[in-house]
Parts: C-alpha cells; sequence; structure tokens
C-alpha cells in the first residue's frame, strides 16, 4: 500500500510537472506580438490569456506542494468574448479554468456574462445597468485580477485580496448600478451592486467557516455593496471606498457531527493611488467586521485589520521593480493571536501575517510577460486549509519564491 501510495503521488507530480512544461512552452512560442480576433468593425472580439507560474516555498504549501521544491500547479487560462449590437448595448462573457494548489483544481467555471445597457450618456454623465454574472467592484484589482498583465505582482496583496477566498470574491448573479460623473478637477466612478455570491466551494467554506465538511454554506440573502472612485484629471490621482455585506449559513450533511452555523461578514477598503510616468504608489486600507454564530454558543466576533503599502518604478521601458509590505491580523483587540492561542490551543501565528515582498517585471512583447518574485512572510494567516490540513504544522516564518510567466491576446 505504502509503495503504491508513493507511485500515485509521483505520476501526479510528473503530469502536473508537464503541464506546466507545456504551458511554458507556448508562452515562449508565443512571444512574437498576438493580436486580438476582431470581427464586424471591432463590434465582435475575443480574448484570451495563459499563465504558468511555479511556487517555491521554504516552509508551508501556496498552491500546491511547494514545501521545499518548486511546485508548477499555478495556471490561469481564460477566454473572453464581447459583442456590441447596439451602441447602447454590449454583451460579453468570459470562461476560465485556474490551478492553484487545492484551492483550485482546473475546474472550468464561469467568471462573468452579461448585459451591459448604457442608459444615458453625455459629457457629463454617464449612467447605465449590468445584468447577469458581474464582476464584484471591491477595491482597485477585484475586477481585474484574473489576468496576470493588470496586477501589480505575481500574486496580489494577501490582507486585502485572499486567494484563499478568491471565488466569491471575484464575481456574482445579479445587477449592477453605475454611474460616471464629471466634477471640478477630475470624474467619479461609481458602483452599487446586488449579487448573490458563490460561497458553496470547498476553499470558499474551509477559509470562512474553518469546516472541511460535505454540507452546503449558502447565502441567507442577496449581498449588497457599493464602491466609490475618484479620479484627477490628470489621471495622476485616485482615490475611494468600497464595502459589501456578505450574510451565509453553513448547514451540515446528515451524518456530519459539524453544528449549523451562520457567518456575517461586513469588509470595506479604503483605497488611494499615485501615478506618475515611472513611478505608482498604493495603499489600501481594511476593516473586516465577523460575527460567527453557532447553534447553542454565544456569538463569536471579531475586526480584522488589513492593509498594505507598494511602489511599482519602471526603471526601463520593458522593466519594472515592485516592493511592497503588508499585514493581516484576524482580530485588531488580539492582533498576534495570543489570547486565541491560549483558549484554543491553536498556533498564535495563524490569526495574522507580515509579508516582505520584492518583483521584478520584464515584457518581452506587449503580449508577454515574465516576472519573478520574492516574499519574507511572518504568519500564516492566508494560508489555505486546503494545501495545509493541520495548523500545527505550520511554521511562522517562511519564504516564497514566485516564477511566472503570461501570454494575452
Amino acid at each position: 500500500m505504502p509503495r503504491k501510495s508513493v507511485c500515485l503521488k509521483s505520476n501526479s507530480r510528473i503530469r502536473r510537472l508537464t503541464l506546466g512544461l507545456i504551458a511554458l512552452a507556448g508562452l515562449w512560442l508565443s512571444a512574437a506580438p498576438a493580436l486580438a480576433f476582431e470581427w464586424i468593425n471591432g463590434k465582435v472580439q475575443l480574448h484570451g490569456y495563459l499563465t504558468q507560474g511555479a511556487v517555491y516555498t521554504t516552509a508551508n504549501n501556496f498552491y500546491g506542494d511547494s514545501h521545499n521544491q518548486f511546485s508548477p500547479d499555478f495556471r490561469e487560462v481564460g477566454l473572453n468574448l464581447s459583442l456590441q449590437p447596439f451602441s447602447r448595448l454590449r454583451l460579453a462573457a468570459q470562461g476560465m479554468s485556474r490551478w492553484a494548489g487545492k484551492m483550485d483544481e482546473g475546474e472550468p467555471w464561469l467568471d462573468f456574462a452579461l448585459a451591459d445597457i448604457n442608459l444615458y450618456n453625455d459629457e457629463n454623465l454617464r449612467f447605465g445597468v449590468r445584468a447577469g454574472r458581474v464582476k464584484n467592484p471591491f477595491g482597485f484589482y477585484t475586477e481585474t485580477r484574473d489576468v496576470a498583465f493588470t496586477r501589480p505582482g505575481a500574486i496580489l496583496p494577501q490582507p486585502i485580496y485572499f486567494d484563499r477566498t478568491r471565488r466569491f470574491a471575484l464575481s456574482g448573479d445579479g445587477v449592477h448600478l453605475y454611474s460616471e460623473v464629471e466634477v471640478p478637477g477630475g470624474h467619479l466612478d461609481i458602483r452599487f451592486a446586488l449579487t448573490d455570491l458563490p460561497t458553496n466551494d470547498d476553499s470558499t467554506k474551509a477559509a470562512l467557516t474553518g469546516v472541511r465538511g460535505r454540507g452546503d454554506l449558502l447565502q441567507d440573502r442577496m449581498t449588497p455593496g457599493f464602491r466609490v472612485l475618484y479620479e484627477t484629471e490628470d489621471g495622476r490621482w485616485r482615490g475611494g471606498v468600497s464595502y459589501f455585506s456578505l450574510k451565509q449559513t453553513y448547514t451540515p450533511a446528515a451524518d456530519e457531527r459539524i453544528p449549523r452555523q451562520t457567518l456575517s461578514l461586513d469588509p470595506w477598503i479604503l483605497s488611494l493611488q499615485y501615478a506618475g510616468e515611472k513611478l505608482t504608489l498604493t495603499t489600501e486600507y481594511s476593516q473586516r467586521y465577523t460575527q460567527l454564530d453557532i447553534s447553542g454558543r454565544p456569538s463569536i466576533r471579531a475586526t480584522a485589520e488589513n492593509w498594505y503599502v507598494m511602489g511599482q518604478y519602471r526603471f526601463l521601458p520593458k522593466w519594472e521593480l515592485m516592493l511592497r509590505y503588508d499585514q493581516a491580523h484576524s482580530d485588531m483587540d488580539d492582533p498576534y493571536g495570543h489570547r486565541y492561542h491560549e483558549l484554543t490551543g491553536a498556533p498564535a501565528h495563524t490569526r495574522y501575517a507580515q509579508d516582505v515582498v520584492a518583483g521584478l517585471r520584464f515584457d518581452v512583447t506587449s503580449s508577454l510577460m515574465l516576472r519573478a518574485e520574492y516574499h519574507h512572510v511572518d504568519g500564516t494567516v492566508w494560508l489555505s486549509p486546503l494545501d495545509n490540513p493541520d495548523r500545527r504544522d505550520l511554521e511562522r516564518r517562511w519564504d516564497m519564491v514566485i516564477l511566472l510567466g503570461s501570454y494575452r491576446f
């Protein structure tokens, strides 16, 4: 039995490595500039992307079995189609597949599929509605985080953009109202959303409730939210606020010894960015109020505090240096988890993380991009329990290297 288990693991790893090498070969062969597919004078457009990464960690696992070895289980593939049948109507959809360890194992899914109706448009005001499966307007990067070219790093700042709850944060089924308003010195981008978020996948259930069960985690109501961004006329400064209010209940399967529980999340983000000719500075600060109600027990309440500061410097036309520092604390009243450890016996470092990041980006062409990124991390709060099932095995201090190539058309 042990030999068979080792053989299966070896074959699985060889298969994943082969897929990764094929993807990297595809990236290399596609180094020549690519053209998007367009028809009917640009009214129909087809775009896509392919990203292949490799992750190495000195301890713990991130995006697969990365402990003391490079894991090729980091891959993103997407294809999107947009149509403009009328001047005030746009239809768009994107399908994607993602591999990121056990958090995402390549299952194809519909990222967005929407109808965008422009109800009013003049020099000072644009107003419309989007309906269907729509990207969530949360912070600077949620709407564009699928495509590696639009991320300020191989991965986004985890305290704000947790990958372990990535899918439900990305998009939802519902209605968005949007407005772009010209105001003195710049313009406002305003979004209001009412959506049904996909919370019932294994990664989200494990991250939000700590439960790795077979029950259902479903919303109690549609999730309301909004984002308001202001940008100056010259485009150098932009900033704003985002807010969502989510409530869901985990109902265990009939044979599970897990109590029914309801989780409420109310996160908000303050965002600010300066974009110069060569230097971009970005910071985002978030608090997230959490209330967990378990049958027969007192409510558990906490307010998480998360933030990052980041600089991107384009020192040559095709080269960019990125430096970032971020922090995540699950409970402002117990920022380093000492009280949590005393009450539960779980490691204190599972309640926080501090990450120092240095990254380098090289644009081979406008369609092919390469990255290398180094992380020094103190804490483990944003690690997925799916890739790290026993929290007692986690190490507080660890380092990570990410290599990544991405192609788009």
